[in-house]
């Protein structure tokens, strides 16, 4: 997701409702393919049902406005923070302590930057910037970037083409499935309604299929932002903007792989007008997300809360 300044900033950001879905102990845990099972999260205590503030002291940056916890190691985190522009930082643990973080060396101070997510072995990174996509571009919008890594370190970004890419549109958020489909949000003619998101296929050599918009009930005329999909595609994280409130949204597979009503993940979470930018723990136990630039988690087991 992208957090813009000035009148856009607003639209970017009991107990747990009850949550109604097909098989849900499978998809927490072993249905989130959780890669590694030993992290120990800057030594924080961890969050069980109840959201906890996610604030390593390495990572304050002076209380900056935070959001997009990206993590596929344990070793590795990227996040976006906003001081004059948005931009992607990034620290990394050796020898037991993380490094002070910096400014990714793909993200550019020049232009907003936002929204990384990485590939499952790490040697491609995504996120979205409101740079010119070529010499002449002078309408500059959202869109999705890639670096890939070589040798440990990022080679010069790129813009994804066209389809995906608009002339015209934003495009937000881009996450991908271990199943090699991607899924990202745009306001491009022809969907539900202000923003929807979108699902395209990785074809050999990154090539992408033609996007398709999921359609209901996952879009609707609201403003649907910021999908996160699940390693195994069993369900989505996403955001909701309606009438300047963003609130976070869960939808699973039912037994006809079709996406299930969306349901809201309840008042303990939702508690600003600016909840949003989900993700999964790389060991798939817990979900980042933030409150009005407040990093938080919680336990993936609220998943299963009857």
């Amino acid at each position: 997701m992208n957090w813009q300044l000035g009148s856009e900033h607003i639209l970017r950001a009991s107990f747990f409702k009850k949550l109604v879905f097909t098989s849900l102990v499978a998809l927490v845990g072993c249905g989130l393919n959780a890669q590694e099972n030993d992290c120990n999260y800057f030594d924080l205590s961890l969050p069980k049902g109840v959201p906890q503030d996610f604030n390593p002291k390495v990572l304050d940056l002076k209380g900056s406005f935070k959001y997009n916890v990206e993590m596929k190691n344990c070793n590795e985190i990227y996040f976006t923070t906003i001081d004059s522009k948005e931009n992607i930082y990034f620290s990394k643990k050796h020898d037991g302590k993380w490094s002070e973080p910096t400014i990714a060396s793909f993200s550019d101070s020049n232009y907003n930057d936002a929204d990384p997510f990485l590939t499952k072995d790490g040697n491609r990174i995504y996120f979205i910037s409101k740079r010119p996509t070529h010499e002449t571009d002078k309408n500059l919008d959202f869109n999705i970037w890639y670096a890939d890594k070589e040798n440990g370190e990022w080679l010069n970004p790129k813009p994804l083409a066209k389809p995906i890419n608009s002339d015209d549109f934003d495009e937000y958020f881009f996450s991908i499935s271990n199943m090699g489909n991607a899924f990202f949000s745009s306001n491009r003619n022809g969907g539900e309604g202000s923003f929807d998101i979108y699902t395209v296929k990785i074809l050999d050599n990154y090539t992408f299929s033609e996007p398709q918009n999921v359609g209901r009930p996952l879009n609707t005329e609201k403003y649907e932002f910021d999908p996160y999909i699940s390693p195994d595609e069993r369900f989505m994280l996403f955001s909701i903007n309606e009438n300047g409130n963003s609130s976070l949204y869960y939808s699973s597979k039912d037994g006809n792989n079709t996406w299930t009503e969306p349901q809201s993940l309840g008042n303990q979470i939702n508690i600003t007008r600016q909840d949003f930018a989900p993700s999964l723990s790389p060991d798939g136990k817990f979900i980042f997300y933030s409150n009005n630039g407040k990093l938080r988690w919680v336990s993936a087991a609220i998943l299963e809360m009857p």
